[in-house]
């Protein structure tokens, strides 16, 4: 049995949390979305940090020295499981949480809406 990916495992969620399957307290939601958006913003400078590493110069002249450098851009940068790619996986696995997150304080804000409206036209019980 194949493990599902992380960004399917957070759309399952999102979907248990549409569905009313679960539930999180909105200021606890509150809380992990700013988690998420600090660390966002933290892999984002660093996939930004990454692209500058995709041209490694200084191993010298010989062939080992280009060879090696050229290795290590491509670690970087367009080469198999570089760190541009993973860092862009990690950010969209942390976009999908921060979707997660956001529903539940999303909901509570669109009930007090509802509840706020439905005072102003009927008043107070």
């Amino acid at each position: 049995m194949a493990l599902e990916s992380p960004i399917a495992y957070w759309n399952d969620l999102a979907t248990a949390a549409d569905d009313g399957q679960l539930f999180l307290d909105p200021a606890s939601a509150q809380h992990c979305d700013k988690a998420c958006t600090e660390y966002l913003a933290i892999l984002e400078t660093n996939k930004d940090l990454a692209f500058k590493l995709g041209n490694v110069k200084g191993m010298g002249t010989f062939d080992s020295g280009i060879a090696l450098a050229r290795k290590f851009s491509l670690k970087a940068v367009d080469g198999p499981n570089n760190l541009v790619d993973v860092l862009q996986s990690h950010i969209d696995v942390v976009t999908a949480m921060q979707a997660v997150f956001r529903k539940f304080f999303d909901a509570a804000k669109d009930v007090d809406q509802q509840n706020a409206t439905s005072i102003g036209r009927n008043g107070p019980r």
